[in-house]
């Protein structure tokens, strides 16, 4: 059966990326960068856990998400980013120590936490500055369940492969992005 969670988690990310896109007229480039890494993040993960490709890809994923908020809110208040930054830094970096020391994971980890926390910091800086206009709300909520999500797959790597972490942590996943198009569907049709 684990062979097979490829095929629905593809389909489901690609009609989340196709929602996004037939709710917006306009689309800047960072969605679509941003709409490939999730498809292929997901689709690689699904093959294994472990891959280098797919660890790539997710940091990636985070930096054009990152890319994707900065596109389309312009004003971001740098002080609370910068410490919201900081907080979330020391606090994963101490987590990832003990999870990953002295392999190649922990520093592609570190990569992409690094990636994660400047997308939360940026949405809770966006949240708490313009408040729950232009899809800032839907966006702290996608960034809050796709920690939970990559929490999950974390501790599923670690405890051993359990199919309900699996399928918690695809439908977690999927529901981030579906939060994550709503954002950017609410943000252009209010400006």
């Amino acid at each position: 059966m684990r062979d097979l969670l490829w095929i629905p988690r593809t389909l489901s990310l690609m009609s989340i990326v196709l929602f996004g896109y037939y709710s917006v007229k306009k689309t800047p480039p960072s969605f679509w960068l941003l709409s490939v890494f999730i498809v292929l993040t997901g689709f690689l993960f699904s093959l294994d856990d472990y891959t280098l490709l797919g660890m790539l890809c997710l940091f990636g994923l985070r930096l054009s998400w990152l890319k994707l908020m900065f596109d389309i809110n312009t004003k971001i208040n740098k002080s609370i980013l910068l410490v919201t930054f900081a907080i979330a830094t020391v606090l994963s970096s101490i987590v990832l120590y003990l999870l990953y020391t002295d392999s190649i994971f922990y520093y592609l980890s570190i990569l992409t936490t690094v990636g994660l926390v400047l997308i939360l910091s940026t949405a809770f800086s966006l949240f708490t500055t313009k408040g729950m206009n232009f899809g800032n709300k839907e966006m702290l909520f996608a960034v809050a369940i796709f920690i939970i999500s990559d929490a999950l797959s974390g501790s599923k790597k670690i405890m051993g492969t359990s199919v309900f972490y699996v399928i918690l942590s695809v439908v977690l996943y999927n529901t981030a992005y579906y939060f994550l198009m709503r954002a950017l569907i609410k943000n252009y049709k209010s400006s």
